[in-house]
């Protein structure tokens, strides 16, 4: 023992302390408690979402990076939240693709095992995060192995860098959703909505991952294999309109309480 040791280990002691002496356990809410997951490629449309919903329900958001999505799936599987829309459920694309932003290996499984209301959009799913740049020009596994520098990409800046997926990636990824999706015990609870012209920012018409056709791709794959108990729901126009806004909302409507 030192005077640095004993003085850490009496502040340590003291905070802990603090946390229970202070500790308030969560307070229900007046309004049903919803999770949803959003980031910056669909900021707008999470926006629209929310004041569709807000005057009715208490919306609580996390930032999908993958840390966001844990405490999320966490919280629901722990039945805090009354329903789940989860706009960004792309990392769990990312896990199965090895992209930066992976979520555990569990991910979407959560409200299926609570049989609570769940709406997702595809929203990710039509990008990989493969920085930083620098990755392409080192032989890393994961830009040979799917050959990353041959794609369209968005560079965000040195460090942040989306490559476009593939059709046979968004098709992987489809089926790997829907298997999720179809283990929860009340699927007419769960909505799929799906914004036909742009997943994300990045791939409306214009956009730097503009391809329709791969995103058709993942829509086809996901009707394919996901039960017809579950309703799909084609909104024509990109995820950052108030068209996809108000059909997110509708789609909550219908299936709480």
């Amino acid at each position: 023992m030192n005077s640095l040791v004993r003085n850490l280990m009496v502040n340590g002691a003291g905070a802990i302390c603090g946390m229970v002496e202070a500790y308030e356990p969560p307070i229900k809410s007046d309004r049903p408690l919803i999770a949803m997951t959003e980031f910056g490629f669909c900021d707008k449309g999470a926006g629209y979402v929310r004041a569709q919903i807000q005057s009715s329900y208490n919306v609580v958001s996390f930032h999908a990076t993958g840390l966001g999505d844990r405490a999320v799936e966490d919280l629901v599987g722990q039945g805090f939240f009354d329903a789940f829309i989860d706009l960004v459920p792309a990392n769990y694309g990312e896990y199965l693709l090895g992209g930066n932003r992976a979520s555990a290996p569990d991910r979407l499984e959560a409200a299926c095992r609570r049989g609570v209301p769940y709406i997702l959009s595809p929203c990710g799913f039509d990008m990989l995060s493969c920085g930083p740049i620098e990755r392409k020009d080192k032989n890393d596994p994961l830009w040979t192995s799917r050959k990353l520098a041959e794609r369209k990409l968005f560079v965000q800046d040195a460090m942040r860098v989306q490559a476009r997926t593939s059709a046979e990636e968004v098709a992987t990824i489809a089926q790997a959703v829907a298997d999720k999706l179809n283990r929860h015990p009340d699927k007419r609870r769960v909505k799929f909505i799906i914004p036909t012209k742009g997943f994300s920012s990045l791939s409306v018409e214009g956009g730097q991952l503009y391809a329709p056709e791969v995103d058709r791709a993942f829509v086809d794959a996901l009707k394919a294999n996901l039960s017809p108990e579950i309703e799909t729901i084609e909104v024509d126009a990109h995820i950052n309109t108030p068209e996809f806004g108000q059909a997110v909302a509708q789609a909550l409507q219908r299936i709480s309480g």
